[in-house]
């Protein structure tokens, strides 16, 4: 009997249950047009990211969300896993979107428009 093992992925972070986010068109695709054009402050009422359900309502919106790390930018979100994140993030120096994914304990705040 032959013994058959999933090898381990690479480093980074964990998407929950050994599966990567879904890459388009699974998961949709960038919007079409570019994120608003003001960035947003930080106050009361935003949401701290305590889970992703509580992300679930900004699929498909554009969203701004803060690291733990200090960056915060703009992110469209096509996926929200019990563990993990993934969308597109704007990449404002080169004028469009990066497909992206990250731990949901990475993110600190979010606000989705």
């Amino acid at each position: 009997m032959m013994d058959v093992r999933t090898p381990p992925g690479p480093p980074g972070p964990s998407y929950g249950g050994g599966q990567p986010p879904p890459r388009p068109p699974y998961g949709g695709g960038p919007p079409h047009i570019a994120p608003l054009l003001f960035t947003p402050q930080l106050h009361e009422g935003m949401y701290k990211a305590m889970d992703t359900m509580s992300m679930k309502g900004c699929l498909y919106k554009h969203t701004y969300i803060w690291l733990k790390n200090g960056r915060s930018f703009w992110f469209y979100p096509t996926y929200v896993g019990y563990n993990s994140v993934a969308g597109y993030r704007w990449r404002r120096s080169q004028q469009r979107w990066a497909y992206y994914g990250t731990d949901a304990h990475e993110i600190q705040y979010f606000h989705c428009f």
